[in-house]
């Protein structure tokens, strides 16, 4: 008898089974459909057969590892209906959130009508419950069926993989790879919503693991897509496009070039920033919001060395000084761990024209201290407030908005696996905070991992929702940065073991970033947000 253990329940099989007819008897305990489960201490499809005494743990899409499958397959689903009404590819351009920001592929222009098209091929898909079956092929197999179909994306992203077979997915027709396990059939990708943007572009949107009713709603930022377009062309004007193309010019020593223009770009774009905010007279509080790992203390540092150049005399306050003296790294995404008393009261100060001390906090030790020198504003002079709850209005309530100017930084990583697998700007984040946590703070690469889910739901209840509120976006990603984080990154991820309750979430980076070359890091400018994390940087590292 093989027995199988669920929370408090244990049954009994007398042959190997597979785990999707386990999910029968337990099905009344999800709100939605079961997708994938957790096995031997990895995520597993509903296919995978249980042949010894096991422990089990199963999800929907409400949680992390089981959405992470459901929008695997609700991306399949999206592309494989285009191809059926248009005949043409989609290109996952990036994840805004949870959605995902596409273009459609076709050498006409699209509209509303023939978006509707699309949804309802995705819904006639849903109700013919098609299989989605793993096919194992050799790495060359895959490569040449996909040169074949002139799908060159996927074709050139192999050649950088070291592995010699792949397993791609198969839902009636159509082949398609992903980098993960999908759902066994289409019977559960029911709830998302397709929304026509303009022209060729449309979002897909799937369930939020972060909406208590688990909602699939437009946010409709039309800052963020302007900063997606702007990134878009730039990638395009210096020839890459999807991580092929950084491998390419990794693999040929092409190191200089990719920084130079890389750090150009991105200096240009806070140049430009400072520049709007020197024509704004109005203009007297600059708040630079972000979630965790964006880089908003460097891009506030240059831009006020930037002002300084505009003859201005900016005043820099770190909402990191004002935590209580209770916080630790893992208690600062709370406003509640803010004394927001007296980061009003010393604002309400300065602006009377007061001279005042300002408090610094220490990490190490978990307490503030007052600084020396006292800061008092004078004609010339503009506050740049920067930290992850800089937009919340409990720190700034004495200001009116018109004297607000609102700067949202994160990094919208900029790079395509290819056309229907891309690097999410949360997994950039991670990897960030990754490496800067066991080089800068001697954090454990396991604990960082079980960290970030923390963060991540306080983000998108606190930080992300503010974001709709930014008078500018500041995309702090490199193009070529995942080559340098994979190099400090990948050992610290090999280094947590097979039975650490974190070992799914680190083969998963592994697997997601085994196609970007790792790339040296000497050639980084010492006042590159990068430098931030990997250590180096001009401006110190916290």
């Amino acid at each position: 008898m093989i027995n199988i253990k669920y929370k408090e329940n244990n049954f009994e099989y007398e042959n190997p089974v597979p785990l999707f007819e386990i999910t029968d008897r337990i099905k009344d305990d999800f709100e939605g459909d079961v997708v994938a489960a957790f096995m031997d201490n990895k995520v597993c499809s509903l296919n995978s057969i249980v042949s010894k005494d096991s422990e089990v743990e199963f999800f929907d899409n409400g949680s992390v590892h089981g959405n992470r499958v459901y929008v695997r397959g609700l991306c399949f689903l999206f592309c494989k209906a285009v191809k059926d009404v248009l005949n043409c590819d989609v290109k996952i351009i990036r994840v805004m959130g949870n959605e995902l920001y596409s273009e459609i592929l076709s050498n006409t222009i699209i509209s509303e009508t023939t978006v509707e098209k699309i949804k309802l091929r995705m819904k006639e898909l849903v109700e013919q419950e098609i299989p989605i079956e793993k096919i194992v092929v050799s790495r060359l197999e895959a490569m040449n069926y996909y040169k074949n179909v002139n799908q060159l994306d996927k074709a050139n992203s192999m050649k950088y993989m070291s592995t010699s077979s792949l397993s791609l997915y198969k839902m009636d027709d159509t082949l398609d790879y992903f980098y993960g396990i999908m759902p066994i059939n289409t019977k559960v990708l029911k709830n998302y919503e397709l929304k026509y943007i303009k022209e060729n572009r449309v979002v897909l949107i799937p369930p939020s693991i972060y909406d208590e009713e688990r909602s699939s709603k437009y946010l409709n930022n039309e800052s963020i897509i302007k900063s997606t377009e702007e990134n878009n062309k730039f990638l395009e004007n210096i020839n890459i496009i999807n991580s092929c193309d950084l491998d390419y010019k990794i693999s040929n020593s092409e190191y200089n070039s990719i920084i130079d223009v890389s750090e150009m770009y991105i200096n240009k774009k806070i140049y430009d920033l400072a520049h709007k905010i020197s024509k704004d007279k109005d203009a007297k509080v600059i708040l630079i919001n972000g979630p965790t790992s964006s880089g908003k203390t460097i891009v506030a540092r240059k831009l006020t060395t930037l002002l300084k150049s505009d003859g201005y005399d900016p005043i820099t306050i770190s909402i990191d000084d004002f935590y209580r003296e209770d916080t630790n790294d893992y208690s600062r995404e709370n406003i509640d761990n803010i004394d927001t008393n007296l980061f009003n009261n010393t604002l309400d100060s300065l602006l009377a024209g007061n001279e005042v001390k300002m408090p610094a906090f220490d990490f190490e030790v978990h307490q503030r201290y007052w600084q020396d020198n006292a800061i008092k504003l004078n004609d010339k002079s503009v506050i740049i407030i920067e930290g992850m709850h800089a937009f919340n209005s409990k720190l700034t309530e004495m200001i009116q908005d018109k004297n607000k100017f609102k700067v949202f930084v994160t990094p919208f990583t900029p790079l395509n696996i290819d056309n229907h697998n891309l690097f999410r700007t949360s997994d950039n984040r991670l990897l960030r905070k990754l490496v800067k946590d066991a080089k800068i703070k001697n954090i454990n690469p396991s604990d960082s991992l079980k960290d970030w889910r923390r963060i991540r739901k306080i983000e998108e209840e606190t930080i992300n929702p503010y974001a709709n509120d930014a008078d500018e976006f500041i995309n702090t990603s490199l193009v070529y940065e995942l080559g340098i984080l994979k190099t400090y990154a990948e050992p610290l991820l090999f280094s947590i073991n097979e039975d650490d309750e974190n070992y799914e979430e680190a083969l998963r980076i592994l697997n997601i970033f085994r196609v970007i070359l790792p790339m040296p890091s000497e050639n980084v400018p010492s006042d590159s947000i990068l430098r931030e994390f990997i250590g180096g940087s001009c401006f110190g590292n916290e």
